[in-house]
């Protein structure tokens, strides 16, 4: 398969399963480990169905997180060695975590959001991490809405989705668009019909790359994202659930093949406990919202709605969107 700056975004969903419970108040960040090398004659066993019922609440376990609601951001690079964590950061993710672990909110910023950079400046913000690195990302996320404490952040490049979705032996999703993609160096066509889907493989990689055949763009691909993601939380708390040594093992070859700043490896294996309390049933999805599409200085960018995502910062510094989502919903188009 061709390699372009698309494929990077499922760099930003490694990321997030060390996300999820990763930060503690030390300042360390392990260098991305090598990746994984999964058997490609072995096919995966088949991923956890989804289920209308909410998750158990696990026994009381340690919980390496700081008291309170959790702010993390996770992103990926759009960078082609597989080695590089650097260009472009093109998948853009603030994962909430609320202060007793039960809620998840997932909130997207369309890599094109034109937007006043940290320290001066504006563009499209991700090219504030390619001028200035993860501080001056984490900086203009955290203005963006408004102040908002970024506890962590999570960063890895495309080059280990693969592997992470045989690892969950695929990754369920609800697809909200069929789409078909045809693989340019394979010649391969690739359907993804509306409803409950297994991805599998590189069919995982292939779904979340596309957008160009849905009617939003990058904001339908963006969707795609977080119903990744939400899938993989959904398969690592059936693996922590049903086979917790294995969960051990996985979690120590995520946590060493993402960069992740203010967490302590040694706590990895810790996380089994924050991941299996999330309430599957009150996910929140969400986007900063879009108000149009537009050019300046001849570039096309998405014209972030202002006045709504000053409600949605304060939202989110709350700890709570249900407000915010019972005015809104959950739906992601254009505002006007």
């Amino acid at each position: 398969m061709t390699v372009t700056r698309r494929s990077m975004i499922g760099a930003g969903m490694i990321g997030l399963a060390a996300a999820l419970g990763a930060c503690t108040p030390q300042q360390q960040t392990p260098a991305p480990g090598p990746a994984p090398s999964p058997d490609p004659t072995t096919p995966p066993a088949p991923g956890p169905a989804l289920s209308a019922t909410p998750s158990p609440t696990p026994a009381a376990s340690t919980d390496p997180l700081p008291a309170g609601i959790v702010n993390a951001l996770v992103f990926g690079t759009d960078s082609r060695d597989p080695q590089s964590l650097t260009g472009n950061a093109d998948a853009i993710l603030v994962a909430q975590l609320s202060a007793d672990r039960s809620k998840l909110t997932l909130v997207s910023i369309a890599r094109d959001s034109h937007v006043p950079f940290a320290g001066g400046g504006q563009g499209k913000i991700n090219a504030s991490f390619s001028g200035g690195g993860t501080e001056r990302l984490r900086d203009t996320v955290s203005h963006l809405l408004g102040g908002l404490p970024i506890h962590m952040v999570a960063q890895a490049n495309f080059n280990n989705f693969i592997a992470i979705t045989r690892w969950l032996g695929g990754i369920r999703v609800v697809n909200k668009h069929t789409t078909r993609t045809r693989v340019i160096s394979t010649g391969r066509v690739v359907d993804f019909p509306q409803g409950d889907l297994l991805l599998e493989n590189t069919d995982g990689l292939i779904y979340a790359r596309e957008r160009k055949t849905m009617p939003l763009g990058d904001l339908d691909r963006a969707q795609r994202h977080r119903a990744v993601v939400l899938g993989m939380v959904r398969g690592l708390q059936a693996i922590a659930r049903e086979r917790p040594d294995e969960f051990d093992v996985m979690a120590g070859n995520l946590i060493g093949n993402v960069k992740v700043t203010d967490f302590d490896p040694a706590l990895v294996t810790d996380l089994a406990g924050p991941l299996l309390a999330i309430d599957l049933q009150k996910v929140t999805s969400l986007m900063v919202p879009i108000s149009r599409f537009g050019m300046v200085n001849k570039a096309s960018v998405c014209i972030v709605n202002e006045p709504r995502t000053r409600e949605l910062a304060e939202a989110l510094k709350a700890g709570d969107a249900d407000a915010y989502v019972a005015k809104y919903t959950e739906d992601y188009a254009l505002t006007g």
